[in-house]
Parts: C-alpha cells; sequence; structure tokens
C-alpha cells in the first residue's frame, strides 16, 4: 500500500530546464502526452453543449479557445475557461457559424448541380472549380477566424477578420493539412464502423479542433503581427478589468 501511494502522490520526474522547447510535430505530440485526459472530457463537454444545435459554434469556439491554451502551455481550468468563452462569444460565433454553414452548404449545392451539367456542356467546369473551392475555403476561414476570435481578446470583428485572412493567404497548406488529415479521420472511422463507434464520443471533436488551431495558430499570429497588433491586446482607449 505505501508504493501505491508513493507512487501516486510522489513527484513526477520534472523537466529539465534546458531541454529544448518541442517544436512542430514533436509540439503537438507533447501536447498530446501532456493534455489527453483533459482531451476526453473536453469532447465530452463540446458534445452536451452542443445538444441543442444552435449553440455548436459557441460550443466549438470554446472548445479551440481551450486548445490554444494547452498548445501555449498555459494553465488550463477546463470548466471555467470553457463555460466564460461560451457565454462571452454566443452571439457573434453563433453568427459566424450560421453564415459559414450557409456558405459550405450553398456551394455543395453548386458543385451538385455544376457537376450535373458539366456532363453535357464542358464551360461549366470552370464555375464548378470555383464552387469546390469556395467549399473548402470556407472551412479553412473558419478555422483561421475561430482561432483568431480566441486570440484576438477584445478586438473589433474587423481585427479578427483581416488577421484571419492575412493568416490564410500566408500560410494556407498548414491548414490545408490538417483538414486532409480530419476527413483521413473521419473515412477511417465510416470503415471500420462499428469497431470505431465510441471515438466520435470519446476524442474526435476534440482532437480534430487540437489539430487545426495548431495548423493555422502560427498563421493567425502572422494576421496580427501584420496589422500592428499583438493577440490578445485590448482595443486602444478602453483599459483592462481585471476580476477580484
Amino acid at each position: 500500500m505505501n508504493w501505491v501511494y508513493n507512487h501516486y502522490f510522489g513527484e513526477g520526474p520534472g523537466i529539465q530546464k534546458d531541454a529544448p522547447q518541442p517544436v512542430g510535430l514533436r509540439l503537438l505530440a507533447a501536447v498530446l502526452g501532456r493534455e489527453w485526459w483533459d482531451l476526453l472530457k473536453l469532447n465530452l463537454l463540446f458534445i452536451a453543449c452542443s445538444l441543442p444545435i444552435i449553440t455548436l459554434p459557441a460550443a466549438y469556439f470554446a472548445m479551440v479557445g481551450i486548445c490554444v491554451t494547452m498548445i501555449e502551455d498555459r494553465n488550463v481550468y477546463l470548466w471555467r475557461d470553457f463555460w466564460s468563452a461560451f457565454r462571452a462569444r454566443l452571439g457573434i460565433t453563433t453568427t459566424l457559424g450560421l453564415l459559414m454553414g450557409a456558405g459550405v452548404g450553398l456551394s455543395l449545392l453548386a458543385i451538385a448541380t455544376y457537376a450535373e451539367a458539366a456532363k453535357s456542356n464542358l464551360l461549366l467546369i470552370m464555375p464548378l472549380a470555383i464552387a469546390i473551392t469556395v467549399c473548402v475555403l470556407l472551412p479553412l476561414l473558419g478555422m483561421h477566424v475561430f482561432v483568431a476570435l480566441a486570440k484576438g481578446g477584445d478586438r473589433p470583428l474587423a481585427d479578427i477578420l483581416k488577421a484571419s485572412a492575412i493568416g490564410l493567404i500566408a500560410r494556407p497548406l498548414p491548414g490545408l493539412a490538417a483538414l486532409f488529415v480530419m476527413a483521413l479521420f473521419w473515412l477511417a472511422q465510416v470503415y471500420f464502423y462499428p469497431a470505431s463507434a465510441l471515438l466520435p464520443v470519446l476524442i474526435n471533436f476534440s482532437l480534430g479542433a487540437l489539430v487545426s488551431s495548431f495548423a493555422v495558430l502560427r498563421g493567425v499570429q502572422f494576421g496580427f503581427s501584420h496589422i500592428g497588433v499583438k493577440p490578445g491586446q485590448s482595443r486602444p482607449g478602453r483599459p483592462k478589468t481585471h476580476s477580484a
């Protein structure tokens, strides 16, 4: 019993002070290894808060905020941080989610329509290609916008959108790679169903948010720096408030 007690309550091996900070995929692996238990809880929390459907964008934003905190190796207070972000940005994230969802839905409808019409008229291949591009760019832009909202503090929406667009243009490949990885992950689960039936409940959504946030974070930071704003900086002329 003493061995169990000492093993459970004893200090861990710690981290060497001169150990190099992991970068790239090593950083993502380090976050997964360090935060896997919170990611499981975060996934369940996201599902519970998304049940009304209309709250899905706000729940996704709150989940992205937690993932950004994990990537930056800051303390995570899961429920408090999640609920605070969920309430603070409920209106704007719901509006953005509805607009982006409508845009993706319309682009999918356009793809189906032009794909059928292009069989008899090759000139319609061009609008078909445009519809496919829009269908890919909207989720990619959404990933940048939600991370920018998490990093932007109380910056105006115009700054958030500008930093997101600059980040997307400057670093499109990491976001595309994240979309590709997530698509493969979901396709693999469909292929291995029903053996993979529990994965969406356990890890799918939080893992996808972590991978996408990790992929676009540097682009968003570049976007903020390009417009002369430090991520998390408050609006000029508005003093920061501190909770007691």
